[in-house]
């Protein structure tokens, strides 16, 4: 999903991707290892070159959280008004991994 959103609509500002980790570097680390180097962004890799990094890099900022705790689990409260003031549309695609749940 966040693939085809920057392939097809480059223009687009941030893309805020709400990440399980203990902080926002794991969690950028986590973004950067686990989905922009898989193959699926091979064609955004080869549209944007050498500027692939930095157009990721302007384009989605990775935040630590987690859907299951009040607000999201965001502790910069500068970083939950930013956000809170520019998003416009909130996908959700979290899922529980405890496969025990009712």
């Amino acid at each position: 999903f966040v693939e085809k959103i920057l392939r097809i609509q480059p223009e687009i500002q941030k893309l805020y991707l709400l990440i399980r980790a203990s902080n926002n570097d794991l969690a950028a680390q986590r973004l950067q290892n686990e989905v922009f180097q898989t193959d699926l962004f091979a064609l955004l890799r080869d549209k944007w070159r050498q500027e692939f990094d930095s157009f990721i890099s302007e384009k989605v900022i990775a935040i630590a959280g987690d859907i299951a705790v009040e607000n999201l689990g965001l502790k910069d409260e500068n970083l939950k008004n930013t956000m809170f003031q520019e998003i416009d549309l909130i996908v959700n695609s979290a899922a529980s991994t405890n496969f025990d749940e009712r």
